[in-house]
This record gives C-alpha cells, structure tokens and sequence, in this order.
C-alpha cells in the first residue's frame, strides 16, 4: 500500500484532476453566462464551478507540498 506522495504522483490522479479541472471551468462559463441573461440556475452553477477550481488549487498545493 503506497502513502500519499505515491498519490499526487501518480498519473491517474493528474489525469482525474485535469477531467475535473476542465469540467469545473465549463460550469464556471456556464454560470457566468446564465447570471448575463438572467437565467435561473446561474447563481448555483457560478458557485459549484468557483468553489470546485478552489477545492482543486487546494489539492494541487497540497501535492506540491508533500510530493
């Protein structure tokens, strides 16, 4: 059983964290362009998307730190 470093450096972990990061920037626009048309929904897909690219700079400096 590996530890946490083998984790970060793993290339299945930077190949879900570049899916996701690309998902979560697609949501990100989403929002941005519900909330210019007054849409219902843009609030919540502006929030998921942000609070999804945080989460993800926050696990990219953690591996940066421990790898």
């Amino acid at each position: 059983m590996g530890n946490i470093k083998d984790l970060f450096n793993s290339a299945a972990y930077k190949a879900f964290m570049k899916k996701l990061f690309i998902y979560a920037l697609i949501i990100l626009i989403l929002g941005i362009v519900f909330l210019l048309f007054k849409w219902h929904g843009g609030n919540i897909l502006t929030i998921v998307g942000g609070a999804t690219l945080v989460i993800l700079a926050l696990f990219t400096l953690l591996g940066k730190i421990v790898g």
